[in-house]
């Protein structure tokens, strides 16, 4: 599974940060509403050595949608996230919404 697109920022530009509030961050996008369930199996991209991370799901809160294996690249990298979805993420508490009405005309992707 190929992620992005040549104008997308390279992931090796965004990686060994700090991150405050990592935990809660990978526990919000690890509790994500699955959108969609995929066979498949997704590989370490940055040190494909390590193997297999994940299966290629599709994870949201009702106003983004992340792949599921977004919180292994923070918890193994230190991986940056868009501040705005990290507000977002901390204005819910750290928690994912259990009622969600989702507007796909407006959701955002990481």
């Amino acid at each position: 599974m190929s992620y992005g697109d040549s104008t997308d920022p390279s992931i090796m530009d965004n990686i060994y940060t700090q991150i405050p509030n990592k935990d809660e961050i990978c526990n919000y996008l690890q509790n994500g509403i699955m959108l969609a369930a995929c066979a498949g199996v997704t590989r370490d991209v940055i040190c494909p050595e390590k193997g297999v991370i994940g299966s290629p799901d599709s994870l949201s809160d009702g106003t983004w949608i992340w792949h599921a294996d977004l919180s292994y690249y923070i918890k193994e990298y230190g991986l940056k996230l868009n501040e705005e979805f990290i507000e977002h993420m901390r204005l819910n508490s750290w928690q994912v919404p259990k009622d969600v009405n989702f507007d796909f005309d407006n959701i955002e992707i990481i």
